[in-house]
């Protein structure tokens, strides 16, 4: 009986301290309560749920800092944003390591954030073949479609933004695109 009641509780922890992905722009706060916004959390970026408090649940961001910046990108040498944060917000930045790209030293950190629950998801395939479906069907109606191997992670976000106004992705949806091209691009592995 005992055993059952651990695994049963193993199993529960283990749901709220999954690997979550944020669907849309989600906004970051310092606290459970606090209606001011330090930051953004980026479509498809991959959190772990930490506590969950009311209706919002407090999150660990990972990936790269480049020079103290109040970013955190997916990789390093690449501006592929998992979150942004206001650089006056005070939030504190967990060192876990260093690499360096191209003579620039990024350093592996993670930070907390608390965001509201809602759309985050723990599959993040749905997302990547939405916005891929986006793209497929918006991107080629004035010109042949560009594969997503075309332009650098750090080209996309420019080349999409000029030309997306012209289709008809809402705006809502601009930064999944955008994160779905950067991670398909042709220097991503």
């Amino acid at each position: 009986m005992l055993a059952r009641v651990f695994a049963v509780s193993a199993l529960l922890c283990a749901s709220v301290f999954a690997a979550q992905y944020a669907e849309v722009v989600k906004p970051l706060y310092a606290d459970a309560t606090s209606g001011k916004v330090i930051g953004k959390l980026l479509p498809t970026a991959e959190v772990e749920v930490l506590k969950e408090e009311g209706n919002r649940v407090l999150v660990s961001i990972s990936g790269y800092q480049d020079a103290g910046k109040p970013a955190i990108y997916f990789v390093a040498g690449k501006r592929i944003l998992n979150a942004g944060f206001d650089g006056k917000a005070g939030v504190e930045f967990k060192k876990l390591g260093s690499v360096v790209v191209n003579g620039v030293t990024y350093d592996k950190v993670s930070a907390t954030a608390w965001t509201d629950k809602s759309n985050l998801t723990s599959d993040v395939a749905p997302l990547y073949a939405k916005a891929k479906d986006l793209f497929s069907q918006n991107c080629s109606m004035c010109h042949g479609l560009h594969p997503e191997k075309e332009f650098s992670a750090n080209q996309w976000p420019s080349m999409f933004k000029s030309m997306a106004g012209r289709t008809g992705i809402d705006k809502n949806d601009y930064q999944l695109v955008i994160e779905y091209l950067q991670k398909n691009a042709k220097d991503m592995q």
